[in-house]
């Protein structure tokens, strides 16, 4: 217990003064506590694996039973270039030193183990290069993800190319950036279905995990105006398979961002053998605030789908003021300046979990055991 004491006062002191401190420190005592294990190791619960089966890190494809710690879904991590336009706020994915710092604060401070470095185009090798910078300086790993967010990002053309050739570039460009995860694949805000050629984008992605096993995840439009279905997350789905994606490979994005308290398109999802996505808890504005999407995780909880969920915050280095979004919790923003950074969902959401009376079991599931079998594949090709 001495060597456990020593690393979450380490945690602890990161942390800082600010005002976060007094909303996290309890739940984040309580966290790194078992998550630390003998000399400061971050220890693994077993999960079943597949003959073959790899997560596939940026820097290496790794057995999902050696790596420990609380694993993000769905977060961004930029490309470490400044923007051509400039831009009038801190953005720390702009400046590689600072984002290691970001990084580290939040394994040092949170558990953090793996965290899933989504793209909303296909990046080039120079990602890579990126990804594998982060992750060797700051200890954490990193799953590089890419696909086409909405149309804006589709290969120009796309209308007039043929399914199957589509699928071709999506599984050569996987190779080509070390992807361990296809995502995020979405659809155009405050549409109530996909359209046809989104429709075949969604079964190329199809075709290509089907080639590649390679996991995926969507961007649901839920919350962005009053036309959207409830039923998009099915949708997507059923895209999805048409492609050929195998369901227990899938999971459905913004699912919290869907106010359902008898979450009953996420209980769809799951029975169908795919994982829902609570992937923006804390962010407040535009979307479901963090209150809600408790009362709705634990409805299916109370279903028995513990083993469907996954979480992460979809954060970007900063607040979102693009859509509206403010930064609905008090102190610094940044982890490097006392702020909870990408330790958001951890130290700012799992805290919320305890006092609604989930037990630290079922959240250790959720946050460590869950996306392991999400990111876990059979590399095929």
């Amino acid at each position: 217990m001495k060597t456990i004491r020593i690393n979450r006062r380490r945690a602890l002191r990161r942390l800082g003064t600010s005002a976060l401190t007094t909303i996290a420190a309890v739940g984040l005592e309580r966290f790194a506590e078992r998550a630390f294990g003998q000399e400061g190791a971050i220890v693994p619960s077993r999960i079943d694996v597949p003959a073959g089966g790899i997560i596939r890190t940026i820097r290496g494809d790794l057995d999902p039973n050696t790596i420990g710690g609380a694993t993000l879904m769905h977060e961004h991590l930029g490309s470490g270039r400044a923007p051509r336009n400039g831009d009038s706020e801190p953005n720390p994915t702009t400046d590689r030193e600072w984002m290691v710092q970001e990084l580290m604060i939040a394994r040092e401070k949170a558990g953090l183990g793996t965290l899933v470095a989504a793209a909303t185009n296909i990046p080039g090798p120079d990602n890579a290069e990126y990804l594998a910078f982060l992750s060797q300086r700051s200890g954490v790993h990193l799953v590089a993800a890419a696909a086409y967010y909405t149309r804006p990002s589709y290969p120009p053309g796309t209308d007039a190319i043929a399914e199957e050739d589509l699928a071709e570039l999506l599984v050569r460009g996987a190779a080509s950036a070390r992807l361990g995860a296809f995502g995020e694949l979405g659809v155009v805000n405050d549409t109530a279905d996909l359209d046809a050629v989104e429709r075949k984008v969604f079964r190329a992605f199809g075709r290509a995990q089907a080639r590649t096993n390679l996991p995926i995840f969507t961007h649901n439009n839920y919350s962005t105006g009053p036309h959207v279905s409830t039923e998009m997350a099915l949708r997507q789905l059923d895209a999805l398979e048409a492609g050929g994606a195998s369901p227990k490979s899938i999971a459905l994005g913004h699912v919290c961002c869907l106010f359902d308290p008898m979450v009953d398109v996420a209980k769809r999802v799951a029975r169908r053998g795919a994982f829902i996505a609570f992937d923006r808890v804390t962010r407040q504005v535009q979307w479901v605030s963090d209150e809600r999407r408790i009362v709705m995780l634990k409805a299916l909880l109370d279903a028995g789908l513990e083993h469907s969920i996954l979480l992460s915050s979809d954060y970007i280095g900063r607040v979102n003021t693009s859509v509206g979004e403010v930064n609905g919790y008090p102190g610094p923003l940044h982890a490097r300046d006392g702020g909870s950074g990408y330790a958001r969902p951890l130290v700012l959401f799992v805290p919320q979990l305890r006092k609604a009376g989930i037990p630290d079991e079922t959240i250790r599931r959720i946050t460590q055991d869950n996306p392991r079998r999400f990111l876990t594949f059979v590399p095929k090709g």
